[in-house]
Protein backbone atom coordinates (compact mmCIF):
# COMPACT_ATOMS: atom_id res chain seq x y z
CA UNK A 1 0.00 0.00 0.00
CA UNK A 2 3.09 2.56 0.79
CA UNK A 3 4.78 1.69 -2.67
CA UNK A 4 1.25 2.24 -4.90
CA UNK A 5 0.49 5.68 -2.37
CA UNK A 6 4.39 6.45 -3.23
CA UNK A 7 4.23 5.89 -6.45
CA UNK A 8 0.87 8.04 -6.92
CA UNK A 9 2.32 10.77 -5.24
CA UNK A 10 5.44 10.70 -7.35
CA UNK A 11 2.64 10.45 -10.53
CA UNK A 12 1.14 13.72 -9.34
CA UNK A 13 4.61 15.62 -8.75
CA UNK A 14 5.23 14.57 -12.09
CA UNK A 15 2.02 15.98 -13.76
CA UNK A 16 2.56 19.42 -11.19
CA UNK A 17 5.65 20.35 -12.32
CA UNK A 18 4.76 19.75 -16.09
CA UNK A 19 2.15 22.19 -15.83
CA UNK A 20 4.58 24.53 -14.24
CA UNK A 21 6.90 24.19 -16.93
CA UNK A 22 4.31 24.15 -19.85
CA UNK A 23 3.18 27.26 -17.93
CA UNK A 24 6.35 28.95 -18.20
CA UNK A 25 7.98 27.78 -21.14
CA UNK A 26 4.85 26.19 -24.02
CA UNK A 27 5.69 27.17 -27.02
CA UNK A 28 3.47 26.76 -30.19
CA UNK A 29 4.37 25.17 -33.66
CA UNK A 30 3.83 27.84 -36.05
CA UNK A 31 3.97 26.36 -40.19
CA UNK A 32 6.72 29.11 -41.77
CA UNK A 33 6.18 30.60 -45.26
CA UNK A 34 2.58 31.41 -44.74
CA UNK A 35 0.47 34.42 -45.17
CA UNK A 36 -3.13 34.48 -44.07
CA UNK A 37 -5.69 37.08 -46.03
CA UNK A 38 -8.95 38.08 -45.45
CA UNK A 39 -11.40 39.01 -47.83
CA UNK A 40 -15.07 39.43 -48.15
CA UNK A 41 -16.41 38.35 -51.86
CA UNK A 42 -18.48 40.35 -53.79
CA UNK A 43 -19.39 37.09 -55.12
CA UNK A 44 -20.58 34.91 -52.22
CA UNK A 45 -21.72 37.88 -50.30
CA UNK A 46 -19.41 36.26 -47.24
CA UNK A 47 -15.86 36.62 -45.13
CA UNK A 48 -13.17 34.48 -46.63
CA UNK A 49 -9.42 33.58 -45.56
CA UNK A 50 -7.14 32.64 -48.24
CA UNK A 51 -3.78 30.73 -46.51
CA UNK A 52 -1.20 31.11 -48.89
CA UNK A 53 2.18 28.46 -48.32
CA UNK A 54 5.02 30.14 -50.14
CA UNK A 55 8.21 27.55 -51.74
CA UNK A 56 11.21 27.75 -49.90
CA UNK A 57 13.13 30.09 -53.21
CA UNK A 58 10.57 32.78 -52.33
CA UNK A 59 12.15 35.36 -50.81
CA UNK A 60 15.55 34.85 -52.42
CA UNK A 61 14.33 35.14 -56.05
CA UNK A 62 12.09 38.12 -56.18
CA UNK A 63 12.23 37.81 -59.82
CA UNK A 64 10.61 34.32 -60.01
CA UNK A 65 7.00 33.49 -60.69
CA UNK A 66 5.13 30.04 -59.52
CA UNK A 67 2.56 28.16 -60.73
CA UNK A 68 -0.44 27.68 -57.98
CA UNK A 69 -1.88 24.95 -56.71
CA UNK A 70 -5.49 26.05 -54.97
CA UNK A 71 -6.70 23.46 -52.67
CA UNK A 72 -10.33 23.33 -50.50
CA UNK A 73 -10.84 23.02 -46.57
CA UNK A 74 -7.39 24.82 -46.20
CA UNK A 75 -8.54 25.10 -42.17
CA UNK A 76 -8.30 22.13 -41.62
CA UNK A 77 -5.87 20.69 -44.55
CA UNK A 78 -3.11 23.37 -44.43
CA UNK A 79 -0.60 21.22 -41.55
CA UNK A 80 -1.29 18.32 -44.07
CA UNK A 81 -0.19 19.98 -47.22
CA UNK A 82 2.56 21.48 -46.28
CA UNK A 83 4.37 18.28 -44.79
CA UNK A 84 2.80 16.38 -48.12
CA UNK A 85 4.13 19.24 -50.81
CA UNK A 86 7.92 19.36 -48.48
CA UNK A 87 8.70 15.46 -48.95
CA UNK A 88 7.74 15.70 -52.58
CA UNK A 89 10.45 18.57 -53.26
CA UNK A 90 12.92 16.65 -51.11
CA UNK A 91 12.16 13.81 -53.21
CA UNK A 92 12.37 15.47 -56.58
CA UNK A 93 8.95 14.73 -57.69
CA UNK A 94 7.21 17.81 -57.97
CA UNK A 95 8.02 21.49 -59.33
CA UNK A 96 8.16 24.36 -56.48
CA UNK A 97 4.62 26.21 -56.60
CA UNK A 98 2.42 28.16 -54.61
CA UNK A 99 -0.22 26.69 -52.41
CA UNK A 100 -3.34 28.99 -51.70
CA UNK A 101 -6.05 27.45 -49.50
CA UNK A 102 -9.45 28.50 -49.75
CA UNK A 103 -10.39 29.20 -45.72
CA UNK A 104 -13.11 30.61 -43.96
CA UNK A 105 -12.89 33.03 -40.54
CA UNK A 106 -12.37 31.10 -37.09
CA UNK A 107 -15.24 30.78 -35.53
CA UNK A 108 -17.24 29.85 -38.72
CA UNK A 109 -19.18 26.50 -39.04
CA UNK A 110 -16.87 25.16 -41.63
CA UNK A 111 -19.67 22.24 -41.98
CA UNK A 112 -22.27 24.43 -43.30
CA UNK A 113 -20.01 27.30 -45.17
CA UNK A 114 -18.38 24.36 -46.93
CA UNK A 115 -21.73 22.90 -48.28
CA UNK A 116 -22.66 26.30 -49.15
CA UNK A 117 -19.92 27.02 -51.58
CA UNK A 118 -18.70 23.35 -52.72
CA UNK A 119 -21.95 22.10 -53.92
CA UNK A 120 -23.54 23.15 -57.41
CA UNK A 121 -27.42 22.49 -56.96
CA UNK A 122 -28.97 23.49 -53.41
CA UNK A 123 -30.85 20.66 -51.06
CA UNK A 124 -34.17 21.40 -49.01
CA UNK A 125 -33.58 22.18 -45.85
CA UNK A 126 -30.09 23.00 -46.00
CA UNK A 127 -28.39 25.96 -46.98
CA UNK A 128 -26.75 24.63 -50.10
CA UNK A 129 -26.13 25.07 -53.72
CA UNK A 130 -23.26 28.10 -54.11
CA UNK A 131 -20.98 26.42 -56.31
CA UNK A 132 -21.09 28.81 -58.98
CA UNK A 133 -20.59 31.49 -56.91
CA UNK A 134 -17.39 30.12 -55.37
CA UNK A 135 -15.77 29.03 -58.53
CA UNK A 136 -16.06 33.26 -59.77
CA UNK A 137 -14.97 34.17 -56.38
CA UNK A 138 -11.78 31.99 -57.08
CA UNK A 139 -11.56 33.15 -60.77
CA UNK A 140 -12.11 36.41 -60.56
CA UNK A 141 -11.05 38.16 -57.09
CA UNK A 142 -8.66 35.12 -55.33
CA UNK A 143 -6.64 34.75 -58.70
CA UNK A 144 -6.31 37.78 -59.69
CA UNK A 145 -4.42 38.77 -56.24
CA UNK A 146 -2.41 35.92 -56.28
CA UNK A 147 -1.12 36.50 -59.62
CA UNK A 148 -0.94 40.52 -59.25
CA UNK A 149 0.82 40.60 -55.60
CA UNK A 150 2.37 36.94 -55.11
CA UNK A 151 3.77 35.96 -58.56
CA UNK A 152 1.64 33.12 -59.16
CA UNK A 153 1.44 32.26 -62.99
CA UNK A 154 -1.98 32.56 -64.69
CA UNK A 155 -1.84 28.97 -66.80
CA UNK A 156 -1.15 26.22 -65.46
CA UNK A 157 -3.35 26.13 -62.09
CA UNK A 158 -4.70 22.98 -60.44
CA UNK A 159 -7.08 22.81 -58.10
CA UNK A 160 -7.90 20.00 -55.33
CA UNK A 161 -10.41 19.08 -52.87
CA UNK A 162 -11.48 16.02 -50.41
CA UNK A 163 -15.22 14.95 -50.12
CA UNK A 164 -17.49 17.63 -51.05
CA UNK A 165 -14.38 19.65 -52.01
CA UNK A 166 -13.93 17.23 -54.35
CA UNK A 167 -17.08 17.34 -56.28
CA UNK A 168 -16.52 20.94 -56.72
CA UNK A 169 -13.09 20.51 -57.86
CA UNK A 170 -14.72 18.09 -60.47
CA UNK A 171 -17.41 20.75 -61.20
CA UNK A 172 -15.12 23.29 -62.04
CA UNK A 173 -13.50 21.47 -64.59
CA UNK A 174 -17.08 21.43 -66.47
CA UNK A 175 -18.26 25.08 -65.68
CA UNK A 176 -14.60 26.26 -66.57
CA UNK A 177 -12.29 24.03 -68.22
CA UNK A 178 -9.97 26.44 -69.74
CA UNK A 179 -8.97 28.26 -66.28
CA UNK A 180 -7.12 25.15 -64.16
CA UNK A 181 -5.24 22.94 -66.03
CA UNK A 182 -5.22 20.47 -63.27
CA UNK A 183 -7.74 18.53 -60.77
CA UNK A 184 -7.23 16.28 -57.52
CA UNK A 185 -10.46 14.92 -56.39
CA UNK A 186 -10.11 12.82 -53.25
CA UNK A 187 -13.53 10.72 -52.47
CA UNK A 188 -15.47 13.11 -54.17
CA UNK A 189 -19.10 13.01 -53.10
CA UNK A 190 -20.60 12.18 -56.30
CA UNK A 191 -23.86 10.76 -54.93
CA UNK A 192 -24.70 14.63 -54.54
CA UNK A 193 -28.16 15.50 -54.95
CA UNK A 194 -28.73 12.07 -56.89
CA UNK A 195 -26.09 11.95 -58.63
CA UNK A 196 -25.84 15.43 -60.21
CA UNK A 197 -22.43 15.23 -61.16
CA UNK A 198 -23.31 12.61 -63.96
CA UNK A 199 -25.97 15.06 -65.38
CA UNK A 200 -23.23 17.77 -65.20
CA UNK A 201 -20.93 15.62 -66.96
CA UNK A 202 -24.04 14.85 -69.69
CA UNK A 203 -24.85 18.46 -70.22
CA UNK A 204 -21.02 18.91 -71.23
CA UNK A 205 -20.48 16.23 -73.09
CA UNK A 206 -23.15 17.19 -75.79
CA UNK A 207 -21.37 20.48 -76.54
CA UNK A 208 -17.74 19.01 -76.19
CA UNK A 209 -15.79 16.41 -77.09
CA UNK A 210 -12.49 17.35 -75.29
CA UNK A 211 -11.63 18.09 -71.93
CA UNK A 212 -7.60 19.30 -71.48
CA UNK A 213 -6.27 18.85 -68.16
CA UNK A 214 -4.71 16.23 -65.86
CA UNK A 215 -7.34 14.57 -63.66
CA UNK A 216 -6.64 12.54 -60.78
CA UNK A 217 -9.76 10.77 -59.15
CA UNK A 218 -9.67 8.35 -56.08
CA UNK A 219 -11.45 7.17 -53.30
CA UNK A 220 -10.56 4.55 -50.34
CA UNK A 221 -11.95 0.93 -49.79
CA UNK A 222 -13.26 1.28 -46.54
CA UNK A 223 -15.04 3.92 -47.50
CA UNK A 224 -19.43 4.21 -46.68
CA UNK A 225 -20.36 1.77 -49.42
CA UNK A 226 -23.31 4.23 -50.48
CA UNK A 227 -20.85 6.58 -50.80
CA UNK A 228 -18.16 4.99 -52.17
CA UNK A 229 -20.43 3.51 -54.82
CA UNK A 230 -21.01 6.34 -56.81
CA UNK A 231 -17.45 7.68 -57.05
CA UNK A 232 -16.50 3.84 -58.37
CA UNK A 233 -19.67 4.56 -60.93
CA UNK A 234 -18.07 7.56 -61.96
CA UNK A 235 -14.25 7.00 -62.06
CA UNK A 236 -15.69 4.34 -65.08
CA UNK A 237 -18.40 6.40 -66.40
CA UNK A 238 -15.60 9.44 -67.22
CA UNK A 239 -12.85 6.45 -68.60
CA UNK A 240 -15.77 5.10 -71.08
CA UNK A 241 -15.87 8.98 -72.10
CA UNK A 242 -12.44 9.32 -73.80
CA UNK A 243 -12.57 12.84 -73.66
CA UNK A 244 -9.84 14.29 -76.04
CA UNK A 245 -6.86 16.44 -74.34
CA UNK A 246 -7.85 14.39 -71.09
CA UNK A 247 -5.18 12.38 -68.87
CA UNK A 248 -7.07 10.72 -66.17
CA UNK A 249 -5.55 8.37 -62.93
CA UNK A 250 -8.32 6.61 -61.36
CA UNK A 251 -6.60 5.46 -57.70
CA UNK A 252 -8.15 3.32 -55.23
CA UNK A 253 -6.68 3.30 -51.76
CA UNK A 254 -6.71 -0.08 -50.08
CA UNK A 255 -7.99 -0.33 -46.36
CA UNK A 256 -8.57 3.51 -45.88
CA UNK A 257 -11.49 5.35 -45.29
CA UNK A 258 -13.21 8.50 -45.64
CA UNK A 259 -10.46 10.99 -43.91
CA UNK A 260 -7.36 8.89 -43.65
CA UNK A 261 -7.58 8.74 -47.88
CA UNK A 262 -5.93 12.46 -47.62
CA UNK A 263 -2.77 11.49 -46.72
CA UNK A 264 -1.87 8.94 -49.74
CA UNK A 265 -5.25 10.90 -52.29
CA UNK A 266 -2.68 14.65 -52.09
CA UNK A 267 0.93 12.83 -52.63
CA UNK A 268 -0.71 10.41 -55.40
CA UNK A 269 -2.37 13.33 -56.47
CA UNK A 270 0.05 16.09 -56.52
CA UNK A 271 2.32 13.77 -58.45
CA UNK A 272 0.16 12.78 -60.77
CA UNK A 273 -0.62 16.40 -62.13
CA UNK A 274 2.63 18.13 -61.64
CA UNK A 275 4.10 15.12 -63.81
CA UNK A 276 4.76 16.94 -66.42
CA UNK A 277 6.89 19.46 -65.03
CA UNK A 278 8.82 16.96 -62.53
CA UNK A 279 12.28 18.20 -61.91
CA UNK A 280 15.18 17.10 -64.15
CA UNK A 281 18.04 15.34 -61.71
CA UNK A 282 17.95 13.08 -58.39
CA UNK A 283 15.80 12.82 -55.08
CA UNK A 284 17.35 14.40 -51.83
CA UNK A 285 18.14 10.94 -50.67
CA UNK A 286 20.66 10.13 -53.32
CA UNK A 287 22.48 13.80 -53.49
CA UNK A 288 22.96 13.38 -49.51
CA UNK A 289 24.47 9.91 -50.07
CA UNK A 290 26.05 10.37 -53.49
CA UNK A 291 27.44 14.01 -53.54
CA UNK A 292 28.48 13.55 -56.89
CA UNK A 293 24.84 12.89 -58.21
CA UNK A 294 23.47 15.46 -60.33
Amino acid sequence: MIRIISLFLLLVVGAVSFSAYAADSLRHFVLDNTKIIPIKSKHTGRDHEIIIVFPASYGSDPNKTYPVFYYLDAYWDTPLLVSTYGNLIYDNEVPEFLMVGLSYPQGKNYGEERRIDYTVTPQEGVPSGGADKFLAFIQTEVAPLIEAQYRGEKTGRILGGVSLGGLFTLTAAYRSPEFFSGYIAISPAAGWDNEVLFKIDEAYRKQNKSLKARMFISHGTKEYAPFRKPIEKFQKHLSKRKYKGLELQNYVMKDLDHVSVKGDGYVRGLIWVWKPQKPSGPAGLEREMNPKAK
